[in-house]
């Protein structure tokens, strides 16, 4: 005799999700995932961290040293000023004193240097831009199914209360304002933010230009109510203090992480040659030492001028602005001065670690081997940045 046994159809994944036995936020998340992809987002499978130099270990333009915030001013690498007022504060990226948790080396301070009561539509900001590919196709923001992101930083202040920020397209017409509350002055927090997964507005996509702006603020008055997205642009809520209008006020920051999914994780440690490599892509700098040296080789292109191959750390983003320091102690071939310290770009390639400049001179051999050197105190700088 057969016997046959029927039993009702469940879902798998719906009956996991109502085990007792505790999973984790993460742990939840990963059972809910639809994807391949989403599974390797949540398990951190690759890089998570959409921010780069979140630890500011990276100062290849200060080395530490304090910096007076103008307009698009950078600080440690990839993080700038954004005011509507200059000289108000400044920015340095200090060694940590041991007081962070998580064994953070540095963290960037901001001071400020000249007490300013805001008028109409100013802001005082810290920000980073982010590169469209990064956001795009790591979110899919502006489309349906656009993936929850958490923001995660340290904070310590002078000055108690709350303290605000922004995620902004590049358009800023849709933003993500948020608002923590540093509850005690002078003492390390750890903060989170969830942001909802954005399905409008204009994102670019597979572009290396900008994508987003991520930003902390000092005080604005360019505001917007918390923890929704708004068609505006929004900088930071009105009920926050403004450190700025508080003369020697700072704000501390460190361990900051943007990432995928609604819970925030454990900061993600990069090594130092990792975050270095990481900025290398939109600004590097060749710096001259006491000996001689020789950074680039090529030929004269006539008896004033050497097209010169210089080779990069990593493939720049974009065509560099090329800016130069102290340029009296270079050299071509040896013994003939550079008489323009701005060289030209003749040639860049997106996938080359290799830059062509041109150099102006004198007394050449056209066509003959031409190599560029600089000494102490010679810095030439490529900036690649958004």
């Amino acid at each position: 005799m057969t016997v046959i046994v029927t039993k009702p159809e469940f879902n798998l994944r719906e009956k996991l999700t109502e085990l007792d036995k505790p999973t984790g936020l993460k742990g939840s998340e990963l059972v809910r995932s639809n994807t391949v992809q989403e599974a390797r987002d949540l398990i951190g499978a690759g890089r998570k961290n959409l921010v780069i130099n979140g630890s500011f270990t990276v100062d290849q333009r200060h080395s530490g040293a304090s910096v007076t915030a103008v307009q698009g001013q950078y600080g440690a690498d990839r993080w700038k000023s954004i005011t509507s007022n200059s000289s108000k504060f400044s920015m340095n990226r200090e060694g940590a004193d041991g007081t962070a948790e998580g064994n953070f080396t540095t963290y960037m301070r901001l001071t400020t240097t000249s007490a300013h009561t805001l008028g109409s539509s100013q802001f005082f900001m810290l920000w980073q831009t982010i590169e469209a590919k990064d956001i795009f196709d790591r979110t899919g923001f502006g489309e349906k199914g656009a993936k929850d992101l958490s923001l995660s930083f340290w904070v310590r202040s002078s000055v108690a209360g709350p303290f605000s920020g922004s995620l902004e397209n590049i358009s800023q017409n849709r933003c993500f304002v948020w608002e923590v509350d540093i509850g005690q002055a002078n003492v390390w927090e750890y903060k989170t933010v969830h942001i909802p997964g954005e399905t409008t507005g204009s994102w670019p996509r597979n572009t290396a230009g900008s994508g987003a702006y991520l930003m902390f603020s000092m005080g604005t008055t360019i505001t917007e109510p918390p923890n929704v997205w708004r068609n505006s642009q929004g900088l930071g809520t009105a009920n926050e203090v403004k450190r700025i209008s508080i003369s020697g006020a700072t704000l501390d920051l460190t361990g900051v992480q943007l990432e995928i999914g609604r819970n925030a994780t454990e900061f993600e440690y990069r090594s130092f040659t990792e975050d270095l490599l990481l900025c290398s892509r939109y600004y590097q700098r060749i710096e001259g030492y006491s000996d001689l040296i020789m950074f680039g080789s090529g030929r004269a292109n006539g008896v004033n001028n050497a097209q010169v191959a210089v080779p990069l750390t990593v493939p720049l983003r974009t065509t560099p602005t090329i800016s130069s320091l102290d340029y009296s102690t270079w050299g071509v071939s040896g013994a003939n001065a550079v008489t323009n310290g701005q060289p030209t770009v003749t040639r860049w390639y997106e996938d080359s670690s290799i830059i062509h400049l041109g150099f102006d001179t004198s007394s050449l051999d056209n066509g003959r081997t031409a190599v560029v050197s600089c000494r102490n105190g010679s810095i030439l700088q490529l900036d690649s940045e958004l």
